[in-house]
């Protein structure tokens, strides 16, 4: 014997329903993204604006507030990052990294060449 549902309880099966197509649909557009370089160099620096990787502690409560406000919301991106590609943070990482050692290295580079023509 099937059991009938109240509307109530079809109406909260198809807002659960729709709730993960839209999540699914966010994951997917968040993997599209993370597929490429410029999505990647977006997404680590908004990950840097939100302090994930900084302490949130300050005398002033406020200030602590705010950073925590911050660091929240970028948790919530590294999860959701980690969701949809689990091996983007490490990318974006070292893609970071090899970016920082190439502008050190012009600099260095352009210094040398400075200091040849004085």
């Amino acid at each position: 014997m099937e059991r009938e549902y109240s509307p109530e309880e079809k109406e909260v099966f198809l807002s659960v329903s729709m709730d993960k197509q839209e999540h699914d649909a966010l994951m997917e557009d968040l993997s599209n993204i993370l597929c490429t370089d410029s999505g990647r160099r977006y997404l680590w620096r908004l990950l840097s604006f939100c302090r994930v990787m900084d302490r949130s502690m300050d005398r002033d409560s406020l200030v602590m507030a705010f950073r925590e406000g911050q660091r929240d919301i970028g948790m919530r991106l590294m999860k959701d990052i980690y969701e949809a590609e689990p091996n983007a943070y490490e990318l974006m990482r070292k893609e970071h990294v090899k970016a920082c050692e190439e502008r050190k290295a012009a600099m260095d580079k352009a210094r040398k060449q400075m200091e040849e023509d004085l």
